[in-house]
């Protein structure tokens, strides 16, 4: 009980206390009270029902947030294939192709709840045909590495890494919005605006001098500008028509008329290609140090957001995205398995339950710095930094998973608990876990060292998959499936990172680029779309209001970022009168000189003189 350390009590008092939160408020408790000390208990108990209102009433909340992502219809099913029956010896094959004091969460924020949503289930004695026990006790990996075949009386307290659970939502100022602009500058502030504009117009001046004549094509940009290009890639993200021409989108006939209402073809082809993130004329130099130089600045300011302005529940996923680029970039990867099979490699950490993305890491290749530390360890320890202390799980594949790795994540230093894939050439798997003709489907062989439990599981016949957990303490078994708690755990927290990957492919900002930063900027707005609307829709349920859909809200995005510059262009004293039409549509505005002509029509006359006709 972490709260009981913070009252000043003797322990005859303490001890009474415990049996009373456990539900023992009867004699066994008040022969250790006198007094005033029954007094204190009593008004306790009507706090601690109190606040247990309104814990229930955050559940009920968190619930109904939950349901309303999984039932929208832009976030797509959980994949039905389990890890569990993937094969672990088609590992992922990587090539790289070369071409040129700790943070610890706030208590004043973090809402506690019993973990109600992960009861123990009945675990399965030796004799059930499910689970095989060993004869030995002790299991030894090639390693030496030690296993008890004997686990933790399941009649001890639950170690108080299991203890709490924390309610994920927005913080700070994040709480009070649900406009989808506020939302969007939230993770893409002014400030990245404004680096925007100053080092597009330092290259649009560079490109205007090719040419013989300037033109309106060739001007400089400007906030309200680029903000109006930015809605118009979120628009065709959310009508599905990133990857058309650009004369086709800019074709009334076929296409939305605010295309053509915030700025011709020309320009906005333009524009795509003046767009840069950096100064380019000390890009070499900072090159030297930082693979991501020429946009390293707009995207640690929109990491730093996504950490900033929400809180991930106890329940959180390290896996990896592949941004589709086939262009030149010196840290591109190659990787068979994934659908885009050649990109730019993000390793992230999202929320299992809400699939907001929290952190991300960009891979820089072999020469990424991590500290003489192991590359896969490096990257859980520096996503999940600023959730150190705070008794979250973290569920991982077998990239990342190592059982050095989820022993040190034990310590006071970091306290996460870990459940994930092991691949089976891990030394500290013992052999009597391997695979062997004898051995009948479905059934699993459990081996335990202190915190760890490790579990081999074989769902066919010719396969075997290994799971490592600090989690889970007894070797339990589902009823329905059949399967190890483990597994079942595993697959219901896994898929956070692939699912934000599928959000982001679904409603996709990013069009053909040789340029790898511009590429990574399209990845980052469409993060900024999922992220905005898991915000979005965690207000609007607190709130009692009902949210929109995330296509709908994508396009109420898009709108609101080109008004300012529609507003703007309106008041073109030289702008085409078709094109003033079409915007006043657009901002509704009636139009003064829109009307019927009162003009007398003129008719042509013969001349007396001559034949010819004159006016």
């Amino acid at each position: 009980m972490s709260y009981l350390k913070v009252l000043d009590v003797d322990e005859r008092v303490r001890y009474a206390l415990e049996l009373f939160v456990q539900g023992y408020m009867g004699s066994r408790a008040r022969l250790h009270l006198q007094g005033d000390q029954v007094k204190f208990l009593v008004s306790l108990r009507i706090e601690l029902l109190s606040r247990e209102v309104v814990l229930m009433d955050l559940r009920s909340q968190n619930e109904k947030i939950l349901q309303w992502l999984e039932e929208s219809e832009s976030i797509p099913d959980k994949q039905s294939q389990s890890d569990s029956e993937e094969d672990n010896n088609n590992l992922e094959t990587e090539i790289h192709f070369e071409t040129d004091e700790d943070v610890a969460v706030s208590s004043e924020d973090d809402v506690f709840v019993p973990r109600t949503g992960r009861s123990r289930r009945l675990v399965i004695d030796s004799d059930s045909d499910d689970v095989i026990q060993p004869r030995q006790s002790i299991l030894y990996g090639k390693n030496e590495h030690k296993w008890s075949t004997i686990p933790r009386d399941p009649r001890t307290r639950t170690g108080a890494r299991n203890v709490l659970h924390i309610v994920p939502g927005p913080v700070g100022i994040s709480k009070e919005l649900s406009e989808p602009k506020d939302l969007f500058h939230l993770f893409i502030p002014e400030e990245i605006i404004d680096i925007i504009v100053q080092y597009s117009n330092i290259e649009i001046n560079i490109k205007n001098n090719k040419y013989k004549t300037s033109k309106y094509t060739t001007t400089q940009t400007s906030a309200n500008e680029i903000k109006a290009l930015l809605g118009l890639l979120i628009q065709y993200a959310a009508l599905k028509s990133n990857h058309l021409p650009t004369r086709t989108l800019f074709d009334t006939l076929r296409s939305a008329k605010t295309y053509k209402a915030c700025m011709s073809a020309e320009r906005f082809d333009f524009l795509l290609r003046c767009i840069r993130f950096d100064d380019k004329n000390t890009r070499r130099e900072r090159r030297e140090s930082d693979r991501l130089a020429p946009i390293r600045d707009v995207w640690e300011k929109f990491i730093e957001n996504c950490k900033k302005w929400y809180k991930p529940g106890s329940y959180i996923t390290v896996d990896e995205q592949l941004v589709g680029f086939r262009g030149r970039c010196p840290f591109r990867m190659y990787i068979p398995n994934k659908p885009n099979k050649y990109g730019l490699k993000l390793v992230m950490v999202a929320d299992s339950s809400t699939k907001y993305m929290c952190n991300a890491i960009p891979y820089m290749g072999k020469n990424t710095n991590t500290g003489n530390e192991p590359l896969a360890n490096y990257f859980v320890k520096e996503l999940c930094k600023p959730y150190q202390g705070s008794n979250r799980n973290i569920t991982m594949d077998n990239w990342f998973t190592s059982v050095p790795l989820a022993a040190e994540l034990l310590k006071p230093t970091y306290k996460f608990t870990v459940v994930g894939t092991l691949r089976s050439n891990k030394r500290e798997i013992p052999k009597e876990m391997v695979n062997t003709r004898n051995r009948p489907v479905g059934t699993s062989i459990f081996g335990f060292d202190k915190e760890m439990t490790l579990v081999s599981y074989k769902p066919k016949t010719n396969k075997i998959v290994y799971l490592l957990s600090t989690t889970h303490d007894q070797p339990s078994i589902n009823a329905n499936s059949k399967k190890p708690e483990i597994i079942e755990f595993y697959n219901s927290t896994k898929s956070a990172v692939d699912t934000v990957d599928q959000m982001c492919s679904i409603m996709s900002t990013s069009r053909k680029t040789n340029r790898w930063p511009f590429c990574l900027f399209f990845n980052i707005l469409n993060l900024t779309i999922v992220n905005a609307y898991v915000i979005h829709v965690s207000n609007a349920i607190r709130n009692g209001t009902k949210p929109m859909k995330r296509r709908p809200f994508a396009l109420q995005m898009a709108d609101d970022l080109m008004k300012p510059w529609l507003q703007e262009r309106y008041q073109t004293v030289t702008l085409q009168r078709n094109l003033k039409l079409i915007i006043a549509e657009i901002l509704k505005i009636n139009d003064p000189q829109e009307g019927p002509s009162h003009d007398v029509p003129k008719t042509r006359k013969t001349c007396n003189i001559c034949p010819k006709n004159v006016v």
